[in-house]
């Protein structure tokens, strides 16, 4: 893209407002995967998926296929899963466990370090060949964070501690509601929706959607009894708990979190409080972190997105990983958290609620995935050019001792961050 073009891209954001090409033009998207997904950190995943020494998974990173093993050593890689001979991929199962890859076309072998250790008819090669230099080419940058494994294409830039920043709080409170420290996570559930990227991103941190979008799910559970207390979701916007500073935090570089603290963990739809109910979790988490941050560990409820491709769930207990197709097609892959030294029916109830909450035939993720697609098919009209995010743009920011700022929990000035992280990102040639 010349440079003529690129006040373009910057002027689609504008204010409290976002130009439909941002969702529906496919020149822009291109743009996207040069200019964001090929320059900052993507997260991978989570080291608790290989296990053991020799185990692998494979994946696919911006449509490239790549394979994430331990070695004997212990080392987790992250390698393109590429013969370097005439191309093909060496690694073909989604997980296994295996000291080496062997090309189906010619027989070139690797360990699972990503080593070129066979070459059949090696006589045929010339006689200056340097097995040595056609290993599997690992990606450029691969750093992890408490298992939480991240990789880059570019070679160059802010290091994943950087690129974190203040994030890591919030991760750190995720990886702390597990006794031993220490989180696993199960095999994932897979569906696609037909629509952009970013519709994700803004509906994860979205407090206002809920009631019309999941009405009938919450109309459902509103049948099991007063017991269960009132929906905040049924609050009204201009509700004074709603309209002051409260749960939505900006921590930059796209990175946004909603901590609801505990004010959910009664309500049918907002979180069902699971892990606060194991007397014998919530007995080991205290004598762990002392009684005050042992039951806020166990009752909290955030939602996390580290920008651009992960989002993560207390809660429901799980995480997602967005992988963007075209301008107009996102595939999610939803892997269920459990926590390494909780009893084992809070870990099968946890297990069961990620499953029900982000399947394509859960309870609540159908609902988002048709209000995307049905914004995909509006955002085809081209004589109404603005998307609006009117919603708390004038409301109060706060910004807290941590430099986080603070906004009013009914705001789209957290989808607007997003926006301005992505026009930040796109304006760098």
């Amino acid at each position: 893209m010349t440079t003529e073009t690129r006040p373009g891209l910057q002027d689609l954001v504008q204010g409290d407002r976002v130009h439909r090409r941002v969702y529906v033009d496919p020149q822009v998207f291109e743009e996207e995967i040069r200019r964001i997904f090929k320059r900052t950190w993507l997260f991978v995943g989570h080291d608790s998926e290989v296990p053991h020494p020799g185990d692998y998974k494979t994946d696919t990173l911006l449509g490239q296929p790549i394979v994430m093993t331990r070695d004997g050593n212990g080392a987790v890689h992250v390698l393109f899963n590429r013969c370097r001979h005439r191309g093909a991929k060496v690694c073909n199962q989604p997980y296994g466990n295996s000291s080496s890859f062997s090309c189906l076309y010619h027989g070139w072998t690797y360990t699972n370090a990503g080593d070129l250790i066979a070459v059949p008819s090696r006589e045929l090669c010339p006689a200056d060949f340097d097995p040595g230099s056609f290993g599997l080419l690992p990606l450029p940058r691969v750093e992890s964070y408490r298992g939480f494994v991240f990789a880059s294409f570019a070679a160059d830039g802010p290091t994943l501690e950087e690129h974190l920043g203040r994030v890591t709080v919030y991760l750190d409170r995720l990886i702390d509601r597990a006794p031993d420290g220490e989180v696993e996570v199960a095999k994932p559930v897979m569906y696609e929706y037909g629509g952009n990227w970013k519709f994700q991103l803004e509906n994860f941190v979205d407090n206002i959607h809920a009631r019309f979008t999941h009405e009938s799910a919450t109309h459902a559970r509103r049948t099991l009894g007063p017991s269960m207390g009132p929906r905040y979701a049924d609050a009204p916007i201009t509700d004074p708990a709603r309209t002051r500073p409260g749960n939505l935090r900006l921590l930059g570089r796209g990175h946004v979190v909603c901590d609801y603290g505990t004010e959910r963990t009664k309500i049918p739809f907002g979180g069902y409080g699971f892990s606060g109910r194991n007397a014998e979790y919530v007995r080991l988490l205290e004598g762990r972190h002392g009684p005050e941050r042992g039951r806020l560990l166990a009752d909290a409820d955030i939602h996390i997105v580290i920008y651009p491709n992960l989002l993560l769930h207390t809660q429901y207990s799980h995480y997602r990983v967005l992988k963007p197709v075209a301008v107009d097609r996102t595939i999610m892959q939803g892997y269920p958290i459990k926590l390494k030294g909780a009893p084992p029916e809070l870990n099968d109830e946890l297990v069961s609620a990620a499953s029900d909450h982000v399947s394509a035939a859960g309870a609540v993720q159908i609902d988002d995935m048709e209000a995307f697609s049905r914004c995909q098919e509006g955002l085809a009209i081209e004589s109404d050019e603005w998307v609006l995010f009117p919603y708390g743009f004038d409301g109060e920011r706060v910004v807290d001792e941590n430099g986080e700022v603070v906004l009013p929990q009914a705001s789209e000035l957290v989808q607007l961050a997003q926006h301005e992280a992505w026009r930040e990102f796109m304006a760098n040639e």
